[in-house]
C-alpha cells in the first residue's frame, strides 16, 4: 500500500485535503477554525523524530477528520477517522468516529508527502498570501524548513 495526500488552499478560511492508500481515496474541506497545515507538518516531524503515534486535525464545519498515524520501525499505519463533530474541541467522544481509510506506508513516504504540501503551499501562494487566505494562521514556515532541510 501506499499514501499520498494533497492539500489546496482554497478560498479565504477554506482548504480541500485529498488522502488516498493508492486504492481508494477521502476528499475532505478544512476549515481556518484549526490550523490544520501546522498539525500536519508536526505529525511529519514527530513521526521522524521517533513518536510511536500522531494525528492531524481537519476541521469541517460541521465534522472533523482526523489523520492518526502509528509508527512501528520505519513503516506507519494511518487511519482517517471521521468525527461527525469536533471531537478536538471535546463535542464528541473520541471512540464515536468512522475509519474511512486506512493503510500503510513507510515513514519517508509519510515525510515526503507532507514536504510536498508545505513546498506547493510555499511556492504557489507564499507565507504572507497564506496568512491572508487562511485569516487566523501563519504558513508553518518553522516547521517547513525543518522538514526540506532533514
Amino acid at each position: 500500500m501506499s499514501l499520498s495526500i494533497s492539500y489546496i488552499v482554497e478560498d479565504a478560511g477554506w482548504a480541500q485535503i485529498t488522502i488516498s492508500d493508492g486504492e481508494g481515496e477521502i476528499v475532505n474541506h478544512v476549515s481556518y477554525l484549526h490550523d490544520s497545515l501546522r498539525d500536519l507538518a508536526e505529525l511529519a516531524i514527530e513521526v521522524r523524530s521517533g513518536a510511536k503515534t500522531a494525528k492531524a486535525i481537519f476541521m469541517d464545519e460541521p465534522g472533523e477528520l482526523q489523520l492518526v498515524v502509528s509508527k512501528n520501525q520505519n513503516q506507519i499505519g494511518f487511519e482517517a477517522r471521521w468525527f461527525k463533530d469536533w471531537q478536538s474541541w471535546g463535542l464528541t467522544s473520541s471512540s464515536d468516529y468512522d475509519v474511512l481509510l486506512k493503510g500503510e506506508a513507510t515513514v519517508q513516504c509519510l515525510v515526503d508527502q507532507v514536504t510536498d504540501v508545505l513546498t506547493k503551499i510555499h511556492k504557489n501562494i507564499g507565507p504572507k498570501k497564506y496568512k491572508e487566505m487562511w485569516v487566523e494562521h501563519e504558513f508553518p514556515l518553522e516547521q517547513y524548513r525543518e522538514l526540506i532541510n532533514a
